[in-house]
């Protein structure tokens, strides 16, 4: 897609290139255009990471990379694709102060593992925006490459919103698993047999039942955890988000994952 380019060339960035063939990209460390120039293409996909610092989401760079893209911006139909993981709001905030309608927000829904098999066959396309003309672009650009799946389409907020249920959950089920696990061990049960019921029993789930992984026990990784930390600080009222991170950094401290 030479009308297209890759903002942030890490994990999510290189399998967006793989799965949609696009060939310009940008990073500090690494890229074969400016970020002038980047302004200029049609489709800018921006995949730059966003670490919890202090309990917070950073998105300043998203923003300063928002911010520049705007000032040079040529082609009147251009759209701005952040499919990085940003707080429920952010994209709303970036279009009221700049004054702009053509910001997309498209989390993705990968695993590092398997980042590009997963971005090139994708189960989940979620698409929110909140001018239907820069929804309609990006909807078609997904349904011109993968035909067998219809797109979520929705506003930012709930976009954004939506990749960070995705994640609680899953921490949710890796926590449970824990406690499971551990209540096993003290009551004399097998788990074991317990958990292939939970991952065959179709009001089960298949997935995040596995209690030691990668070295130890818990929710880490380059996601899960700082996800847990930030949303948690966003939904300050809901007690359960604050008990899953307590519980959760247990293990990983335990099994010196941190």
């Amino acid at each position: 897609m030479d009308s297209s380019v890759i903002i942030g060339y890490g994990v999510i960035g290189r399998a967006v290139a793989e799965a949609f063939g696009v060939k310009k990209y940008y990073s500090r460390s690494d890229a074969n255009i400016t970020l002038e120039e980047a302004a200029k293409l049609r489709y800018i996909f921006i995949c730059l990471p966003t670490p919890t610092i202090n309990g917070q989401c950073y998105t300043q760079d998203i923003y300063e990379t928002v911010k520049t893209l705007i000032a040079n911006k040529g082609e009147e139909d251009s759209v701005i694709i952040i499919r990085s993981t940003v707080p429920p709001g952010f994209n709303k905030s970036l279009q009221d102060e700049f004054g702009v309608n053509n910001i997309i927000s498209n989390p993705e829904f990968i695993s590092n593992d398997t980042a590009v098999e997963d971005m090139k066959n994708p189960d989940l396309i979620v698409v929110g925006g909140e001018k239907q003309k820069y929804i309609e672009m990006v909807v078609a650009l997904y349904k011109g490459r993968f035909k067998y799946i219809e797109p979520v389409v929705t506003d930012t907020v709930t976009a954004e919103f939506i990749k960070y249920a995705l994640n609680m959950f899953f921490v949710t089920k890796l926590v449970y698993a824990n406690q499971l696990n551990d209540a096993a061990i003290e009551l004399g049960a097998n788990y074991q047999v317990a958990r292939k019921v939970l991952e065959t029993h179709k009001w089960g789930s298949k997935n995040h039942f596995q209690t030691f992984h990668k070295n130890g026990r818990g929710a880490g990784g380059k996601c899960l955890k700082k996800d847990l930390e930030a949303f948690g600080n966003l939904a300050i009222k809901q007690d359960l988000f604050y008990y899953l991170e307590e519980i959760n950094n247990k293990y990983l401290e335990a099994s010196k994952k941190i």
